[in-house]
């Protein structure tokens, strides 16, 4: 196990943590929906599709790449491991792994927001989301290790 923290650059180290949080907080609450009752929604529900008060929401299978873009960063320093080395894939690798997911966030949420004040609900984000994105966050400063140390 030591060999691997000692093999393991400062970036990956650091992407890494930040995607096994981000995938963890893709299960925990991402949103609290009020309409009547409260209702909270972790990332999967909002992927998958579920339903509020016995009216079903559509699922928005885009937000997947949220928990795919995790499971690729963990895989790239994995790979960084095993090569001993890094290259110029492991720090623009884990921005572009870090920066797709934010992007995706964004715009869901506001065409969420938009979406819910047509239709009489109001939502507040939950700790959940602002789990994903301090993650990916965490990726994106694990890229930029990573391009510094490979000059």
């Amino acid at each position: 196990m030591n060999d691997i923290v000692e093999k393991t650059s400062k970036g990956h180290k650091l992407g890494s943590l930040g995607a096994s949080l981000a995938i963890l907080c893709f299960f925990l609450p991402w949103i609290l929906v009020s309409c009547g009752g409260q209702q909270a929604l972790s990332g999967w529900e909002l992927s998958a599709g579920t339903s509020i008060g016995g009216q079903p929401i559509e699922g928005k299978p885009i937000l997947f790449l949220v928990l795919i873009a995790g499971i690729a960063i963990i895989a790239l320093a994995y790979l960084a491991y095993k090569r001993g080395m890094l290259t110029g894939l492991d720090g623009y690798g884990l921005i572009g792994l870090g920066v797709l997911p934010l992007i995706v966030l964004l715009a869901q949420y506001s065409s969420a927001q938009e979406q819910a004040h047509q239709q009489g609900y109001t939502f507040e984000s939950q700790f959940g989301l602002w789990g994903v994105v301090v993650g990916y966050i965490g990726a994106i400063v694990g890229g930029v290790f990573n391009l510094n140390e490979s000059k």
